[in-house]
């Protein structure tokens, strides 16, 4: 623990727990910008606030060269992001000051929306909830036990498109919790306890009654998921989109569900954020829109500020002398 105090700006939400963790390390903070009020900093404000602190937690606000260079105190940097893509990364390595993120801190939150979506639409839940609010009880004069019949998960195959993070505790959840049968494709993952590896996406495609997004756009995956997959998914198949929009080919999605190619859809991140409340894709029956909230649980932010606290730890345990990139 430090002798004398440390100061340190907190722009990201954070728990009293945390706040109190701090006080007993001696370190004295100013909270302020998106994360306390929902407006980001500027650059100029950002360096105004921090410009005396030798810590600075951020989430939106970015730290770049410019702003970094203003900052002659800095020793730590906290980003509570899964990737600290808002933070000049080469300059603190540079300058030897460790930048601490926070991979998975919303990995729970992402697959039990996941798990949510693939219950929802292969039980017809949203859609006969949808029925019942617009049509009344009856299907075309007929029961709605009829209409709204769906299939169980623990019958069903599930396809995970990427096996980070989040696509293990999605397969974790499917296995334990319903007996599913679970397939995934991902060149930089082996094996896995929880799910069987595939050789290809197509292939994947082809097996699979439900797949799940979970890769990162990057040259070889943007776009990836065009008409000619889909059809492999089929009729009775469902796409859950809750990792990165780029990964599909919006036209070919939007035509493959007006046309019923396959049966429906989740979608959590869009091509263009924010929609519109006119926006096609809330008009079309068998999706369910959602704003961008699959990780969007109370307990991610606790679980962000336990990865920062550990990091803080490290970095004062080693008496301030962590090298680059933590």
């Amino acid at each position: 623990m430090q002798a004398n105090s440390l100061r340190a700006l907190i722009t990201c939400e954070v728990t009293t727990e945390f706040l109190a963790s701090l006080n007993e390390r001696n370190i004295k903070f100013e909270l302020s910008g998106w994360g306390q009020n929902g407006k980001t900093l500027s650059d100029s404000e950002l360096v105004a606030k921090a410009q005396n602190c030798e810590i600075v937690i951020v989430e939106i606000e970015e730290l770049n060269r410019k702003v970094l260079e203003a900052l002659p105190n800095l020793k730590f940097v906290g980003v509570s992001r899964g990737t600290p893509v808002n933070v000049d990364l080469g300059f603190c390595e540079q300058q030897k000051i460790p930048v601490v993120h926070t991979p998975g801190r919303n990995a729970d939150s992402v697959a039990d929306y996941c798990l949510a979506m693939m219950l929802d639409l292969s039980r017809k839940l949203t859609s006969s909830s949808r029925h019942l609010s617009n049509e009344g009880w009856l299907f075309d004069g007929k029961l709605p036990y009829l209409e709204f019949r769906g299939r169980e998960i623990g019958n069903l195959v599930v396809g995970l498109y990427g096996f980070g993070q989040i696509g293990v505790r999605v397969a974790q959840r499917l296995i334990n919790g319903f007996g599913a049968t679970v397939y995934y494709f991902d060149p930089f993952v082996e094996s896995s306890s929880y799910a069987t590896k595939v050789s290809s996406l197509e292939e994947l495609f082809e097996i699979s009654d439900i797949v799940s997004l979970h890769a990162p756009v990057v040259a070889g995956t943007e776009n990836s998921v065009d008409r000619a997959l889909l059809k492999k998914l089929g009729p009775e198949g469902i796409l859950i989109s809750s990792a990165r929009a780029k990964l599909v080919v919006e036209e070919d999605l939007y035509q493959a569900l007006k046309t019923r190619e396959i049966a429906s859809a989740a979608i959590d991140v869009f091509w263009k954020e924010p929609i519109e409340k006119t926006d096609r894709w809330l008009a079309l029956p068998n999706v369910i829109c959602t704003p961008h909230i699959a990780g969007a649980s109370l307990d991610v932010v606790s679980n962000h500020c336990e990865s920062i606290l550990n990091g803080i730890d490290k970095w004062l345990s080693s008496n301030n002398t962590v090298k680059g990139p933590a």
